[in-house]
């Protein structure tokens, strides 16, 4: 038994056995390195969306999304079986039963549709960031 740790047993190896484990632990510590190397995706004010679309949002009765919901250039009619209820104090956003958070769409009172915009282009850069980049072998 190992001094150290009286349940571990010593083993003898050889030398080639050695040098491959020395191997196999230097090629992890590469991957771990590369692994950190590795930046995130900004997903910029389009993070700030569950689901962010230029082609519409439905949805199905039992669906629940968490987190807000949006669609541009595209109008609220885009946003389909959501039950969409838009505040007349705040004519902003909407609130469906379906979402925990809220709905816009860029027919929406200011500032929606700028807001909007803003992630619509966001969202498009970090794609176009995201699908230009590779990974290594």
């Amino acid at each position: 038994p190992c001094p150290c740790f009286p349940t571990m047993r010593t083993h003898t190896m050889t030398m080639g056995a050695l040098n491959l484990l020395c191997l196999v632990v230097a090629t992890a510590a590469a991957d771990v390195q590369a692994l950190e190397e590795v930046t995130s995706v900004d997903l910029g004010t389009a993070g700030n969306f569950a689901i962010l679309s230029k082609a519409g949002i439905s949805t199905v009765p039992t669906s629940a999304i968490t987190g807000d919901i949006g669609v541009s250039p595209l109008a609220a009619e885009a946003i389909t079986g959501f039950t969409l209820i838009q505040d007349d104090t705040d004519r902003s956003r909407s609130t469906s039963v379906q979402v925990t958070g809220f709905a816009y769409a860029a027919n929406y009172a200011s500032p929606t549709p700028s807001t909007m915009t803003t992630a619509i282009g966001d969202m498009e850069r970090a794609y176009t960031d995201a699908a230009g980049r590779t990974v290594a072998a």
